[in-house]
């Protein structure tokens, strides 16, 4: 939704500058009432349930460009969280800023941008993003469900994410296929003898009815997470030779009936010096339009257990859950969307698979974490607004 600002700026002595870029002020608010609750741990750290207001990241940002001639452009963008319930996660240009050059050629990034994590959304997610997003296929996906071999070996909380230090090539789309390369590399704090560093190959495909992705991570020392703490990895979590690579396939096809199916796998492998961990996960997404306005969808994934050649490590048995979210939505324009959902996830008794969202049903700060073999489950009814 773009934004003119005449009378404002031309008070101000400003308008020559903004009348010369194409600048946009966009976002999402995403707000649900919901009932959680995870029941079922093995060592009794139940969480009961409980009623609250949870954002469903909402988002705000402002981006532009400019002309500079020849089929070249300058193009930026900075955009953050918010929360209008409660906003403990948010800080300005959190998600993906960034400044840049666009041509014929593709685009060309520099500065903070997701790698990995969210690129199966066109095949899987894309209308969870609308919804609740406990929904998402990301409660198994990108995650060792809290598997560590060791206590000095953990695993990565979640793979990839919104990396800083990132330079990213988007190519153009031909015949709608479109391809993407990202390097990442912490800023050393001192804190150890690490150099970790990411790179991501994505290749997408995207036609009136099939959109189809797949991903390639491989990171050095940084357990495979990127997210915030990347450049200040604490030397518990940092060990030195560590590999973490992560493969993920996902596509989408949409009948003619109205009908949409879509089918994830992923792969992760983490290698420590002395062996390496891995798991497998799927994901299933069956959808139904049952007018302009009105949808049903319900997403089914599974987990397998964990293996594991590292000597002397955790037990893998019972590592791997089930999981299973219902969505219902119903536009009541093109920007505002009412929902209903319900997700659950059906934990082994030493798995502990949660929801990713901004407003996380675990909690450290306040001592709210479930235990391993807890079953966390929601039910939200919720409004979207995009602007």
């Amino acid at each position: 939704m773009k934004k003119t600002w005449p009378v404002i700026w031309l008070s101000a002595g400003l308008f020559p500058t903004w009348v010369q870029a194409d600048v946009q002020l966009y976002g999402k608010i995403n707000l649900a009432f919901e009932t959680i609750a995870a029941k079922g741990a093995k060592d009794g750290r139940d969480i009961e349930s409980m009623q609250r207001v949870t954002s469903n990241l909402s988002y705000m940002g402002f981006r532009g460009s400019e002309d500079l001639g020849h089929g070249l452009s300058a193009i930026w963008q900075v955009e953050q969280d918010i929360n209008p319930d409660e906003c403990r996660q948010c800080g300005f240009a959190n998600r993906n800023s960034y400044v840049g050059l666009k041509g014929q050629w593709g685009r060309l990034l520099a500065g903070r941008h997701d790698i990995y994590w969210t690129s199966h959304i066109p095949g899987m997610d894309r209308r969870i993003i609308s919804t609740g997003i406990a929904g998402s296929i990301l409660s198994l996906f990108g995650t060792f469900g809290g598997y560590a071999p060791r206590a000095d070996r953990p695993t990565a909380p979640l793979t990839g994410g919104r990396a800083p230090n990132v330079l990213r090539y988007e190519t153009p789309s031909w015949y709608g296929v479109s391809s993407t390369l990202s390097f990442s590399t912490a800023e050393k704090q001192g804190v150890s003898q690490s150099d970790p560093w990411a790179v991501q190959g994505e290749l997408d495909y995207k036609d009136a009815k099939l959109a189809a992705n797949v991903v390639w991570l491989e990171s050095r020392d940084s357990n495979g997470f990127l997210g915030s703490g990347y450049t200040h990895y604490p030397p518990s979590m940092t060990v030195e030779g560590t590999r973490s690579r992560a493969v993920k396939a996902v596509a989408m096809y949409h009948f003619g009936s109205g009908t949409v199916l879509g089918v994830g796998f992923e792969r992760l492998e983490t290698r420590f010096p002395e062996g390496k961990v891995s798991r497998n996960a799927y994901g299933v997404h069956l959808g139904q339009t049952f007018s302009p306005a009105a949808y049903m969808g319900v997403h089914l994934g599974q987990a397998d257990d964990v293996e594991s050649h590292v000597s002397g490590g955790a037990t893998t048995q019972d590592t791997g859950a089930r999981f299973i979210s219902l969505i219902g939505s119903y536009s009541l324009s093109k920007r505002t969307l009412l929902f209903a959902e319900y997700a659950r996830i059906l934990n082994d008794s030493n798995a502990a698979y949660t929801f990713v969202s901004t407003a996380n049903l675990n909690d450290s700060t306040v001592g709210r974490v479930a235990g391993k073999g807890a079953d966390p489950r929601t039910l939200m009814v919720g409004i979207n607004h995009t602007f």
